[in-house]
């Protein structure tokens, strides 16, 4: 999978400078901070799997995304 780090860290530095600016609770910045990584994670390409099936082999490479 290819992941895009710098994304997260950005959603997360923004994340912490809200919590602190606002004054967030500790729900409010781990909400936050999951929906980040939840983004991080779907965001992800999936490259180059393959499932074998009964007959053939089935390939995906570079078009698809974590749902």
């Amino acid at each position: 999978m290819a992941l895009d780090k710098n994304t997260l860290k950005g959603d997360l530095l923004t994340m912490m400078n809200t919590a602190k600016d606002q004054g967030w609770t500790p729900d409010l910045v781990a909400a936050a901070m999951s929906d980040a990584i939840d983004r991080y994670v779907r965001a992800a390409g999936v490259v180059g799997v393959q499932v074998q099936g009964p007959d053939r082999t089935y390939d995906q490479s570079n078009t698809g995304a974590l749902q």
